[in-house]
Parts: C-alpha cells; sequence; structure tokens
C-alpha cells in the first residue's frame, strides 16, 4: 500500500461523521404505519436504519430506541406488503397456463410444494372471503373455483 492510499485511509477513520436526525413518529407496530407505497416505506425505513446505524457507530449514547423501533417495524411491514402479491401472482401464473408443477412455483418462492400449494389455496380463500366484505376487492367465487381446478391440474 503507498503512503497516500494510507493516509487517505487514516483520514476517513479518524474523520467524525455527523448526520441530520430525521423525526419521525413512534411506530411500535407495523400496524401502526399508515397506509404508503413500498418506496415510500423503504425511504422511512432506510432513514430510520441509517440513523441508527450512524448513532451506533458515532457515539452509542445517541441511540434512540425509536428509531431501532421505526427500522423494525417498517422493516416488517415491508416484509409484508412485498409477500402479500406473490400469490397474486401465482393465480396469473396458472391463468396463462404458465405452471408446469408446483415445485416451480415451491423453487420461485422458496418453500416447499406442499407450502406454496397450501399457502395459494388459503390466500385465494382470504381473497373470496374479502370479496364478500367488501363487494369489490378480492377474488369472487366464481374467479376462486376457475384458481382452484387450475391448480388442481398442476403435478405435484
Amino acid at each position: 500500500m503507498d503512503e497516500e492510499s494510507a493516509s487517505l485511509r487514516d483520514a476517513l477513520k479518524c474523520a467524525p461523521i455527523t448526520f441530520t436526525r430525521l423525526v419521525h413518529k413512534r411506530f411500535r407496530s407495523p400496524h401502526d404505519i399508515p397506509h404508503q407505497s413500498v418506496s415510500t416505506l423503504v425511504e422511512h425505513w432506510s432513514n430510520a436504519r441509517t440513523q441508527s446505524l450512524l448513532a451506533g457507530h458515532t457515539n452509542a449514547g445517541d441511540l434512540d430506541p425509536d428509531d431501532l423501533f421505526a427500522d423494525l417495524a417498517y422493516g416488517v411491514r415491508i416484509a409484508q406488503e412485498v409477500t402479500a402479491d406473490r400469490r397474486c401472482v401465482v393465480a396469473d401464473l396458472l391463468r396463462f397456463g404458465m405452471v408446469d408443477s408446483w415445485s416451480q412455483v415451491a423453487t420461485a418462492m422458496g418453500t416447499n410444494e406442499t407450502e406454496a400449494r397450501d399457502g395459494f389455496h388459503g390466500r385465494v380463500a382470504v381473497q373470496v372471503d374479502l370479496c364478500r366484505r367488501t363487494g369489490t376487492i378480492g377474488f369472487t367465487e366464481a374467479e376462486a373455483a376457475e384458481l382452484y381446478t387450475l391448480s388442481e391440474t398442476v403435478v405435484w
């Protein structure tokens, strides 16, 4: 390593890190977070995460439990939002005849065949219940019947 690289590394290691603390609501649960786009959720999570990381590495006394709880709550909410749509993707794959086996679906979802199929059937039932309650959102009885029939034609 040459002298210039070593002195730059030493300067970066010793340079004080400063940041502006962003103020956000005290979210202790993902259920407390209002409906927002996934990109907005990621932005809020990133801000809380950055504040926690910087506070932890600059002065442990500056760690704010609200930032840590926001980091956790937003992370869980993002995971919920991202995974909620995967059953709709399976429905589309079935409708367009793009699924040869539940093993394909399981591999794409990082699970086993039984969990992929049973999870899909469970999600269809939840969507039917949602449609019954709202009248507009979710799967109708006819859509559910079609999806169940399509799912039964897929090889284990």
